[in-house]
C-alpha cells in the first residue's frame, strides 16, 4: 500500500514540473519570441503540410518519423505562426517522462519523500543540458517513450524477475517501441537491449521450459510495433505512398545518411563522438558514470556472504540490487548509446535519450540521507527551487532569453514579404534548413526540396535552380551562403546578421524580378 500510494499527487508533481521546466528550457515557450531552429521549423512545416493535403516524404522530403510530423501538426492547429502549440506538446512530453522518472525513483528508494525531491531536480539537469538543444528535437519527443520502457523493464527485473514477463507489458513494450521507430528510429537501440533482456530473463527465471515463451514474446513484441505503427500504414496506404515512406524514411536513412566505415574506423568515430559529447554535457555524463560505478557496487556488494554485521553495513550505504538488474540496465544503456552512434554521424542533441540514465547517478546520494527525511512536501518546494537554478545556471537557452521580435532578422524579411503585396509568396529555402518563413507567414512550400537537405546536396540545388530558372519562387532565403542560381531573376533586396549567444549567421532575401526566364 505504500508503494502504491500518491498516485495522484504524482501526477500533479509531474504536470507542476514540466510545465516550469518547459517554459525555462525551450525556446518554443511563451517567454522566448520564437524558435529559431531550423530543424524544428522544418518538422513544423511538414506537420501543418498534413492538415492542408500535402503527404510527407511524397510532396515533401524531409527524414525524420511520421509521428514526429504529425505531432508539429497537432501543435500548428493550436498556432500555426508561433512554436506555442509545440510547447504545449513539450510539456506533455516532460510530464510523461518526469512522471517515469518519478516511478522509477519510488523503486528504489523510500516512496513518500526522496523520488518527489529528486525528480525536479533530475528534470532540470535532464532538459537543461547541451543536448537537449533548443527545443522540439525528434529525440525530445521520442523520451517518455524511452522512459516508460525503462520503467517498465527496471519494475519487472526489481519486483518480478524469477516469474516470466506477462505478455501484456510485452506488448506494451512493443508500442513504445512502434513510436520510437515512428518518431526516429537509431533509438531503437534501447528496445533492442529491452527485448533481449525479456528473452533471456524468462530463460533466467524459469530455464528450458521457458522457451516457448521467451520465443512467442518476442513476437508479441513485435506486434505492438505493428499496432503503433499500423495507423501510419493505412494512411500512406491510402495516399499511395507507402513506396515514398520507405524509401525516403528507411533506405535514405540507412544507406546514404550513415557514413562508410571499416570496423575499425567506426569504432575510432564513436569514441571520438561520445568523447564530444561527455564535454558538451559533463554534468549529465558524470551523473551517468556514478550511477554505473554505484550499482556495480552495491551488485557486488550483495553477492558476499549475508551475515549480520556485513548486512547492516551494506543496506547503509547500498541499495539492494540484483545482478540481473545491473545487467538489465547494462545491456539498455549500452546499445541505446550503439545504435544512436554506429552510422559515425554526430549532432549535438543525438545524445539526449541518453539522458534517460542520469536518474541513477542521483539515487546513491539520496538512499544514504532519505533516513533523515520527515515530509517531503517543503523539502520537495526547496527541490523546485534548486532545479529552476539549476536550469537558469545550466541551460544555454535562459541566456537568449531577451530577444525581442525587432532582434530578428526573420520577423524583418516576414514583414518586407508581406508589405510586397505577393500573396502566398512561393519560398525556396536555399543552402539552410527551414529558416522559419514558412511558419510565420502561415504559408506552405511550392516543390519538393523546400529546403537544401544534406543528403544529395548537388541533386537538391539543382532542382532547386529549376524553381529559379523558371521563376516559380517569388523569394529566395538563405543562410551564410549567397544563393546560386538566380541569374538575374532575382534582386538581394535584405541582408541582415542574427547574433546572440553562441550563434552568429547572415541571412539574405531574394525577390523575383520582371526579368523574363532564362533561355535553354
Amino acid at each position: 500500500m505504500e508503494f502504491k500510494e500518491g498516485g495522484t499527487k504524482g501526477i500533479l508533481w509531474s504536470l507542476f514540473c514540466a510545465f516550469f521546466i518547459m517554459l525555462l528550457c525551450s525556446r518554443s515557450s511563451f517567454l522566448y519570441v520564437f524558435n529559431l531552429w531550423d530543424d524544428a521549423n522544418s518538422y513544423f512545416t511538414v506537420g501543418k503540410c498534413i492538415f492542408r493535403g500535402f503527404v510527407p516524404y511524397r510532396d515533401l522530403f524531409d527524414q525524420k518519423g511520421i509521428m514526429l510530423y504529425f505531432i508539429y501538426g497537432l501543435s500548428s492547429l493550436i498556432s500555426p505562426t508561433t512554436f506555442r502549440g509545440v510547447f504545449v506538446f513539450e510539456v506533455i512530453a516532460a510530464f510523461f517522462s518526469l512522471w517515469a522518472i518519478l516511478k522509477i525513483y519510488r523503486l528504489f528508494l523510500n516512496p513518500r519523500t526522496s523520488p518527489y525531491i529528486l525528480m525536479p531536480i533530475t528534470g532540470a539537469v535532464i532538459y537543461s543540458s547541451n543536448n537537449f538543444w533548443w527545443g522540439g528535437s525528434a529525440e525530445e519527443f521520442l523520451f517518455p517513450f524511452i522512459m516508460w520502457g525503462l520503467y517498465l523493464s527496471v519494475k519487472h527485473f526489481r519486483l518480478e524477475r524469477d516469474s516470466l514477463m506477462s505478455y501484456s507489458t510485452v506488448f506494451i513494450g512493443g508500442i513504445l517501441a512502434g513510436c520510437v521507430f515512428n518518431i526516429k528510429f537509431n533509438s531503437l537501440g534501447f528496445f533492442f537491449g529491452w527485448m533481449a533482456m525479456v528473452f533471456f530473463g524468462d530463460l533466467f527465471a524459469q530455464g528450458a521450459k521457458a522457451v516457448g515463451k521467451a520465443f512467442t514474446s518476442c513476437f508479441v513484441f513485435l506486434f505492438g510495433m505493428l499496432a503503433a505503427t499500423l495507423p501510419w500504414i493505412i494512411y500512406f496506404g491510402v495516399n499511395g505512398a507507402i513506396g515514398d515512406w520507405m524509401y525516403v524514411y528507411i533506405y535514405k536513412n540507412v544507406f546514404e545518411y550513415s557514413k562508410k566505415l571499416t570496423f575499425a574506423e567506426r569504432a575510432s568515430a564513436i569514441y571520438e563522438i561520445l568523447k564530444d559529447h561527455f564535454f558538451r554535457n559533463e554534468v549529465v555524463f558524470v551523473l551517468i558514470f556514478i550511477g554505473g560505478v554505484y550499482f556495480i557496487a552495491a551488485a557486488v556488494a550483495f553477492l558476499v556472504r549475508k551475515d549480520e554485521i556485513i548486512m547492516k553495513g551494506r543496506t547503509a550505504v547500498f541499495v539492494p540490487v540484483g545482478i540481473i538488474e545491473l545487467i538489465n540496465l547494462g545491456v539498455m544503456f549500452f546499445f541505446l548509446t550503439l545504435v544512436i552512434f554506429i552510422g559515425g554521424v554526430s549532432l549535438p542533441y543525438y545524445s539526449f535519450p541518453i539522458n534517460a540514465f542520469v536518474l541513477f547517478g542521483f539515487i546513491p546520494f539520496c538512499y544514504i540521507i532519505e533516513r533523515f527525511l520527515e515530509q517531503y512536501v517543503p523539502i520537495a518546494g526547496f527541490s523546485f527551487a534548486l532545479s529552476m537554478g539549476l536550469i537558469w545556471l545550466l541551460s544555454m537557452n535562459v541566456r537568449v532569453m531577451g530577444l525581442k521580435a525587432e532582434d530578428l532578422w526573420l520577423y524583418k524579411f516576414r514583414d518586407y514579404i508581406v508589405q510586397s503585396g505577393v500573396e502566398h509568396p512561393g519560398i525556396i529555402n536555399q543552402f539552410s534548413f527551414d529558416v522559419g518563413l514558412y511558419t510565420v507567414l502561415d504559408v506552405e512550400p511550392i516543390c519538393y526540396y523546400f529546403q537544401t537537405q544534406t543528403l544529395n546536396m548537388e541533386e537538391v540545388l539543382e532542382y532547386q535552380k529549376q524553381y529559379l530558372h523558371s521563376g516559380e519562387a517569388d523569394f529566395v532565403v538563405t543562410s551564410e551562403y549567397e544563393a546560386e542560381g538566380t541569374g538575374d531573376r532575382y534582386d538581394l533586396v535584405m541582408k541582415e546578421r542574427c547574433e546572440f549567444y553562441n550563434f552568429d549567421q547572415t541571412y539574405y532575401l531574394y525577390r523575383r524580378n520582371q526579368n523574363p526566364a532564362w533561355e535553354n
